[in-house]
């Protein structure tokens, strides 16, 4: 990939040039959260609380034809950067086309500074920074960002705002790779690989700890799951929904296959490990630790894998 360097007294001018709606991340406390440009914004840390898949389809919306506004998304980290394509996958490459998936929103990355305590990439064999799907890339280096053109549309900017970039030099990108290696060792544990033959005795304490609120679903960067409603006017609404509810997996009769509460937590595991690579070619988990997050049980879903990893090695990563 072609790298320029940017100063960091320069990224304003990066992020102003940008058309449409400007979403960047802000920093509060210890958390990172989308805000609308122009505001303080912060590219440095680990994912937002929220996954940014709600800038390329809404979580509830009426399927009817819209005036898209042009948005660009300014931030994002390598684990929200995979989600998003997967849903690329699901959404533009699978049994049908969506037309009201956001297929057009400018991407510009950022790397991981440091992590976030429930992070854990590395164990499923990713790395905390970004290597595809991006238009543009930032890379913290001193004085400012390494910047990686990723795209058509990412070179056309560059060379539009050519007076904002100078060429990376190889200390530069040096300095960037060993920054990148250091947020790596921060991740410290056991590879993690499941079993396809899931063996639920083994996490039956977890089990009884889930309340089926589906915010592990609602929060993941690559659940897709919908429910399509058509109200009085007969315009169908689509909702987000979720296979941790009781009644998602129910037919018409009330048959209900995962009507049990230790089906539903297994299938949303052999769903991420099991079907979607077998589905859409790739694993629909990206290891950002927001489910960890926002369990209402206290469930820590990254021990819950380890539990059910086979031959489990120490991390080399």
């Amino acid at each position: 990939m072609e790298t320029k360097f940017i100063s960091k007294d320069k990224i304003t001018g990066l992020i102003s040039s940008l058309e449409g709606e400007i979403f960047v991340p802000q920093k509060r406390e210890n958390s990172f959260h989308w805000q609308k440009y122009p505001c303080a914004f912060s590219l440095e840390g680990f994912r937002t609380s929220l996954p940014p898949k709600f800038f390329f389809y809404s979580p509830q919306e009426k399927l009817i034809e819209k005036n898209i506004i042009k948005r660009a998304v300014v931030g994002i980290k390598a684990c929200d950067l995979r989600g998003i394509l997967f849903l690329r996958k699901v959404f533009k490459e699978g049994d049908f086309t969506d037309p009201f998936f956001r297929d057009d929103v400018f991407i510009i990355s950022s790397d991981c500074t440091y992590i976030h305590e429930n992070c854990f990439c590395t164990l499923l064999g990713d790395n905390p920074y970004p290597e595809k799907g991006f238009d543009l890339n930032l890379s913290e280096v001193e004085g400012g960002f390494l910047v990686e053109i990723g795209s058509r549309k990412g070179k056309i900017l560059v060379e539009k705002k050519q007076g904002l970039f100078s060429p990376a030099s190889p200390e530069q990108i040096e300095e960037s790779r060993k920054r990148r290696e250091e947020v790596k060792n921060q991740i410290k544990g056991k590879k993690i690989e499941i079993e396809k033959n899931i063996e639920p005795e083994k996490i039956a304490d977890e089990i009884k700890k889930c309340v089926s609120c589906s915010a592990c679903t609602n929060i993941c960067p690559s659940c897709f799951c919908f429910l399509l409603d058509e109200q009085s006017n007969f315009e169908k609404v689509r909702f987000l929904d979720s296979c941790q509810y009781c009644g998602y997996a129910r037919v018409a009769g009330g048959a209900n296959p995962r009507k049990e509460l230790d089906k539903r937590f297994i299938y949303r595991i052999k769903c991420k490990f099991e079907y979607s690579p077998e589905r859409f070619g790739l694993r629909g988990c990206f290891a950002c630790g927001r489910c960890i997050s926002a369990c209402f049980g206290g469930i820590n879903f990254k021990d819950v894998l380890l539990k059910l990893g086979k031959g489990c090695r120490m991390c080399n990563v």
